[in-house]
């Protein structure tokens, strides 16, 4: 049962998202970091999972969005890109898979990829100037730096070696949630002119990495790594940019606790003797999992097992407790099988075409365009060792690119009628 202030909470905060949609893409941003709060209503109309915070907002948003570009007959050409017509095909493929080969996860798949259709379109729909990517892009790095400062808080007070984890998020869910932002952060500071904005970002892109750190997550320290590499090859001005990286990986390698040394060292002796010993340690179970991902592609290599169905058909070839495949890209071949990573790949590859024109023009935009690159290349990297195709973070770097491919196509094609404006007047 729902209290009366909570209704009334929710009818005010409906209003406001009616007036002004793009106050409901804040809010839902904000929330994104706390996305997985406990649920306090029953699922929606029977098909959706149990309602959420950022559920009811993004939903309310999404529909107030969608009304006001029908009802204003705002131009669709901003969605017609290949990155949303491949990313709609993989949601097709997604229900088509779920409704031929239906399972425990089906559902809770099915609330997702829909949700992350969603949040495309308010963003493509709702951020087509400079000035709102900034405001969105402010709106998340805020909402996690402040996560980050509580979960670090709280890690210290436990006074004892752990792993630190977000609110109702695991380490390794938590890290890699964090580290396409770190690339982000950096490359905010870089592109703001305020000197206040451009020390807030450095930071919170400390704060960040100090999190992501203290997670002890193997693959989101490699994607982190991974980041400082790119951010040298992409760097205009390599030697800077070397002395740079190598100043922070000096800080970052000396201020680790010993426990995450430990844990990459135990995982090179159990990969040396994966054959020897039955032992099946956290390391070996990984190994076991994505091959038995592997395995599972290899008996269904077109349409997959059907989306969530890795969980329990992988038991089939691996004698081990049942689990997520911990790599992405094997989950997704498992379960949707070449037709649906084919399609996945394809909106990577995309994106990432889009970021680099902007990257070249070297226009105003480049810099937003970098953090977005850089965030990506160490998320998709970190994603080889872990599950991560339902993160919220990889799909709103993927659709805020495409907000920014927009904005810089119109900004630059303005720039160019005043140049050539400008040549016929001389």
């Amino acid at each position: 049962m729902i209290d009366a202030p909570l209704i009334i909470i929710g009818f005010v905060v409906a209003i406001i998202i009616f007036m002004s949609p793009f106050v409901g893409l804040l809010a839902t941003v904000a929330l994104i970091p706390q996305s997985l709060l406990q649920g306090f209503a029953g699922s929606i109309l029977g098909i959706f999972t149990a309602a959420t915070p950022i559920k009811i907002i993004g939903g309310l948003t999404f529909i107030s969005a969608f009304l006001k570009h029908f009802f204003t007959q705002k131009k669709w050409g901003c969605f017609i890109k290949p990155t949303n017509i491949f990313f709609v095909l993989f949601l097709i493929w997604i229900y088509m898979s779920g409704f031929s080969q239906p399972g425990s996860a089906t559902r809770e798949n099915f609330t997702v990829f829909t949700s992350f259709l969603m949040l495309g379109f308010i963003i493509l729909s709702l951020v087509y100037t400079l000035k709102r990517f900034r405001l969105v892009t402010w709106t998340i790095l805020i909402s996690m730096f402040l996560v980050s400062i509580i979960t670090t808080l709280s890690y210290l007070g436990l006074g004892q070696v752990t792993r630190m984890k977000g609110s109702g998020y695991g380490p390794n869910e938590f890290a890699i949630g964090i580290l396409p932002f770190v690339g982000i952060a950096f490359y905010t500071m870089i592109a703001e002119k305020n000197k206040l904005l451009r020390l807030l970002a450095l930071i919170i892109t400390v704060f960040l990495t100090t999190a992501l750190v203290l997670t002890f997550s193997r693959g989101s320290l490699i994607g982190l790594f991974t980041i400082l590499i790119f951010g040298i090859l992409k760097a205009k001005k390599k030697i800077k940019s070397v002395f740079t990286v190598l100043i922070i990986t000096a800080i970052l390698v000396s201020a680790m606790p010993k426990y995450v040394w430990e844990r990459f060292i135990k995982t090179q002796e159990t990969l040396q003797n994966l054959d020897e010993t039955s032992n099946v340690d956290n390391t070996k179970r990984r190994y076991l999992l994505a091959r038995g991902a592997w395995l599972l592609f290899l008996d269904h290599p077109v349409t997959g097992v059907g989306i969530g169905n890795y969980y329990y058909e992988g038991r089939k070839y691996v004698q081990i407790n049942p689990g997520r495949a911990h790599t992405m890209y094997l989950e997704v071949m498992a379960e949707l099988g070449i037709i649906g990573i084919i399609l996945f790949l394809l909106i990577l590859f995309s994106v990432f075409k889009s970021l680099r024109l902007i990257i070249k023009s070297n226009s105003i935009y480049s810099a937003y365009a970098r953090g977005l690159y850089l965030g990506l290349v160490g998320f998709l990297v970190a994603a080889i060792f872990l599950h991560a195709q339902q993160e919220k973070a990889l799909w709103f770097c993927i659709f805020m690119a495409l907000a920014l491919e927009n904005i810089a196509i119109k900004g630059l094609s303005v720039v160019d009628k005043k140049n050539t404006k400008a040549l016929h007047e001389k």
